[in-house]
């Protein structure tokens, strides 16, 4: 399973600070508390502890995290402020120390134990609560920078780009001239793109700061926008004048977590991790007034286990969801009120995150991959539904996730987070070829190292020549192939 450092350290909720004044009565988390004999430490004097790194935790009770050290400005380390970090010949040690709202003082250490380069650390991770140990494990972490011998691009150019005034984007549809882009916490922007060189924003859904929605992704429609949020489920809003959205009512009239909104035909699928861990099936044939036709909790998925939807394709009358730890799913839905599990795929610790679904000769082919440490794309053959197999994947690099994969003709575009946009000739599916690529993440860009999700997370082709893609710093990119 899965545990997100932000909520282990969330769930204890905490206020910055140095602790007690008083002195634990134990000091479990101390540097000389710990084993190292075992260690090859003759790299750790030359760690760089500067920049941004991304880490992947392995914690003694079997589950993993992902996190960010960030050494720019005020040092933090997924979001706490670091205490300390100490480089010195056969010594590697970074501590964060907070205080609970309960007054309780809580320390994390990280200690190396080895470092094959500059910017590589493996090494042991403790939590202490009062002093006392509760959360042991390994980390390993890598700093971020550009791929050895990659530039900025190679046979992609950037044609535009702007930023979102508020908030973090997270996804882009495009449609009828207009980019839709949910920025989370914010809400969404639209802009006009007849002249893709100069998109303009036209029109603007902001939240409140204290309102705790996050807006996750959108489907236009026709003259309907669809929006899959946090807490107001699908919201319904009526662009038939996009430089005037008007809000309609939101879906279903209780409030349900929803991460992702698919369509095909006059149904709309909803991923719906919490708190049901549920796909909502919706009739659309009055596309703002949703009937809930289905409440479909994937056959033999245990929540409990963290099996959740997070995205999900409808197409052909088959539903193809990225199940998270149950892994991805083929469920018929040629009557989508009686929804029916087909095949699945999963593999050890898997996070199926996104899913694309498209026909390359005879093939139907799903292109899955996770979103954590270690997690790549997967081509995998759903011809057959119930015989699922994988004919190739693609991998960058551990240490950077993969966000959204979308299929255009023989093309895969993917959001690859720190690694920027992707493109792959999936031509031949069992031999994808990288030919193209622009990488969008910059160290010094504002709002860098917040998280080990940042960088591009969303692209969409929707057939005008241009590439639209979502990047967490800055903004709506717009580019182009070039030969």
């Amino acid at each position: 399973m899965i545990r997100l450092f932000a909520l282990t350290v969330g769930a204890l909720l905490f206020t910055a600070g140095c602790g007690k004044d008083n002195a634990p009565a134990r000091k479990d988390c101390e540097l000389e508390k710990l084993d190292l004999s075992s260690c090859d430490r003759s790299g750790l004097g030359s760690i760089q502890a500067q920049g941004i790194w991304n880490m992947d935790i392995a914690f003694d009770d079997g589950e993993r995290s992902s996190g960010v050290i960030n050494y720019l400005g005020q040092p933090t380390l997924s979001g706490l402020p670091i205490a300390g970090t100490r480089v010195e010949p056969e010594l590697f040690e970074l501590t964060s120390e907070v205080t609970a709202t309960n007054g309780t003082p809580l320390k994390y250490l990280f200690a190396g134990c080895r470092s094959a380069s500059p910017t590589q650390v493996e090494g042991l991770f403790r939590r202490c609560s009062n002093g006392t140990l509760d959360l042991a494990g390994t980390f390993r972490a890598t700093r971020i920078q550009r791929r050895a011998s990659e530039v900025d691009a190679a046979g992609m150019e950037l044609v535009a780009e702007i930023a979102v005034p508020k908030g973090v984007p997270q996804d882009v549809f495009v449609s009828g001239g207009y980019a839709y882009v949910a920025a989370r916490e914010a809400g969404f922007y639209v802009y006009d793109i007849s002249n893709p060189a100069a998109p303009r924003l036209v029109a603007k859904q902001e939240l409140e700061s204290s309102d705790g929605d996050v807006w996750h992704q959108i489907w236009v429609a026709n003259q309907t926008m669809y929006i899959a949020t946090s807490k107001r489920g699908v919201l319904v809003y009526d662009v038939s004048d996009p430089t005037a959205p008007k809000a309609v009512k939101s879906f279903p009239s209780e409030a349900v977590v929803v991460r992702s909104v698919t369509m095909d035909g006059t149904w709309l699928y909803a991923a719906s991790p919490s708190p049901n861990a549920e796909v909502l099936v919706f009739d659309a044939t009055n596309p703002r007034e949703l009937v809930v036709a289905k409440r479909y909790f994937v056959e033999q998925s245990q929540p409990a286990l963290g099996d959740r939807p997070y995205d999900l394709v409808a197409r052909g009358g088959r539903l193809y969801v990225s199940h998270w730890s149950y892994g991805l799913t083929v469920s018929d839905v040629a009557n989508p009120r009686q929804p029916k599990l087909l095949g699945r795929f999963a593999y050890t610790n898997a996070t199926t995150r996104t899913v694309d679904v498209g026909t390359i000769g005879s093939r139907t082919l799903a292109f899955e991959s996770g979103e954590d440490w270690g997690a790549h794309l997967r081509i995998l053959d759903v011809s057959s539904p119930s015989i699922i197999t994988q004919v190739a994947e693609f991998s960058m690099r551990p240490e950077v996730a993969l966000r959204s994969a979308k299929l255009s003709g023989t093309k895969l575009y993917l959001a690859h987070y720190q690694d920027g946009v992707r493109v792959l000739d999936v031509s031949n599916p069992n031999e994808p070829r990288q030919v193209g690529y622009f990488n969008t993440w910059r160290e010094t860009d504002t709002g860098r190292g917040a998280s080990f999700f940042e960088g591009v997370t969303d692209v969409t082709v929707p057939g005008d020549g241009y590439v639209y893609a979502t990047e967490t710093s800055r903004g709506l990119m717009i580019l182009r192939e070039t030969p």
